[in-house]
């Protein structure tokens, strides 16, 4: 019987998720520069033609990785944050909580805890999500990789993923761990809000400091020593208090070993 709209939709979809994984591992091999369609119909034993029906450019290409690298990194980033704030949860209402021993967890601890959490593991994708985490960094570092029309339809994917730790910056200076950022613009005159300008500052500078472990010179410390720097100096900046992060730190390890 002839395949239904359904079906081919489906077969159509199951190739281009082949395709994407196959053009993912030459980029492990040979980085952006050896992703080619040419190379991919190689590896996929595809007609290099055939490809342009479901990639329009190699920027296409790009883009569409890209969007899936990102779409995984941010179902992970959700997933945890449902398992730290279930944690946070049942361990408020339990009166032998580990959590809540010393010092006891307040809103405003459990707030920066939340924040560490996040840093922890964002720090550690480059071992739990290696393929993804270097794509990333790839496509930062090669710029004009995409053409302008696809790298914007890359952007609300991007938005999304950093829309975690937003909330989470939010969160925090609601409950008046950190201070108020006040309101600023963008190079469009745009108002931004303060805790996006704080996720754009946090974000590239977590990513900045794991590039750190691929310098050809080496460094006496790894990337994640130096994240772990950052995320405190820069919530200290943003006005937690000392202790506060000290409290959040032990809360955070508590919270990193949730299954």
């Amino acid at each position: 019987m002839p395949a239904t709209p359904d079906r081919r939709t489906r077969k159509r979809d199951a190739r281009r998720d082949h395709l994407l994984d196959l053009a993912a591992e030459i980029v492990d091999q040979a980085g952006i520069d050896g992703l080619t369609m040419a190379a991919l119909a190689t590896a996929g034993d595809y007609a290099t033609a055939s490809l342009y029906t479901y990639f329009s450019s190699r920027s296409a290409l790009l883009a569409a990785l890209q969007q899936r690298a990102l779409l995984l990194l941010h179902d992970l980033a959700e997933e945890r944050l449902r398992k730290w704030q279930d944690a946070l949860f049942e361990d408020a209402l339990s009166q032998n909580a580990q959590l809540i021993a010393k010092p006891q967890l307040t809103d405003r601890v459990a707030s920066l805890a939340m924040l560490w959490a996040f840093s922890d593991l964002f720090l550690s994708a480059p071992q739990t999500h290696p393929r993804e985490f270097r794509l990333q960094q790839q496509l930062l570092v090669n710029a004009g990789a995409e053409n302008t029309t696809d790298a914007a339809d890359v952007v609300p994917v991007a938005m999304l993923v950093l829309d975690v730790p937003r909330r989470l910056l939010a969160a925090a200076t609601a409950t008046g761990a950190l201070h108020a950022q006040p309101l600023t613009s963008n190079p469009l005159e745009e108002v931004l809000e303060g805790s996006m300008l704080r996720t754009f500052a946090w974000v590239l500078g977590l990513n900045g400091a794991l590039m750190a472990d691929g310098l050809s010179t080496g460094l006496p410390t790894t990337g994640s020593a130096l994240g772990d720097v950052l995320t405190q100096a820069l919530l200290q900046g943003w006005g937690a208090s000392r202790e506060e992060l000290s409290a959040a730190r032990e809360v955070a390890e508590t919270l990193r070993q949730q299954p």
